[in-house]
């Protein structure tokens, strides 16, 4: 078990001593931005020994690797991340760990990804030592990704019967990412995205271009609310802290 020396990740910068979605790497800045806010308020719940479910390429390293000693990554060899930050090839749904092995566990907008999502919970009920932590992130309302490998949309009560109920983890918090005003402002560049990206539009705009308009309306509402709202019958996602 070890902190792995990856390359330097360029998703979550770090500027001037605060955390930042870099624009150049996703179209869904201002979705990535919430979930970023919100993954900064687990920190104080990451502790020990760490496991990241679906690590991808470990965006959240660098927030982490204070607070614990260790981190292991594991995802599919046919992930469409890149493959260097991961130590173990490994199928979600039979984690290759001995129980009560680690003290934090983090599967962060993965669980949409998985078949059987309640066995993929209980696996990781399993790994986790008595007292450890699952920081679980999922979407609500979001368009379709890594299709056709996607299933899955989750209500906070979804999560609780899920989590609480059948799983049987201690939910010690939970918050939207995002209301109804970041769903619409989501909603509507991504609508401009796919209409940018089809027809004789997406023969003619550069690819930079399509970038910029798409994102910079997502930047200047970031820019101008620091407060998400606070109806969340359409928030993009939802994050949960739970303890076994």
């Amino acid at each position: 078990m070890f902190l792995k020396n990856n390359r330097p990740n360029t998703f979550v910068q770090q500027i001037s001593g605060s955390y930042k979605i870099s624009w150049k790497i996703t179209d869904s800045i201002l979705a990535n931005e919430l979930l970023l806010r919100e993954v900064l308020k687990t920190v104080p719940y990451i502790k020990g020994q760490l496991l990241d479910v679906g690590c991808g390429e470990k965006p959240y390293s660098n927030i982490f690797s204070a607070h614990i000693y260790s981190y292991v990554g594991i995802d599919l060899v046919q992930s469409l991340h890149g493959k260097h930050a991961v130590d173990v090839y490994a199928n979600a749904h039979h984690l290759p760990f001995k129980k009560d092995t680690f003290d934090t566990v983090l599967c962060l907008e993965v669980l949409e990804h998985v078949e059987r999502p309640l066995e993929v919970l209980k696996e990781i009920y399993a790994v986790l030592r008595k007292g450890g932590v699952l920081i679980l992130s999922v979407p609500q309302n979001y368009w379709l990704h890594n299709d056709p490998r996607d299933f899955y949309r989750f209500t906070q009560q979804g999560l609780i019967e899920l989590a609480k109920e059948q799983a049987g983890f201690t939910i010690n918090y939970m918050h939207s990412l995002g209301g109804t005003r970041e769903f619409l402002v989501d909603f509507i560049c991504k609508f401009i995205l796919m209409k940018l990206n089809t027809g004789i539009l997406g023969k003619i705009i550069p690819t930079t271009l399509k970038k910029l308009i798409v994102t910079l309306p997502q930047i200047l509402y970031i820019k101008l609310f620091k407060n998400t709202d606070v109806n969340n019958l359409f928030s993009i996602g939802n994050i949960v802290v739970a303890t076994k």
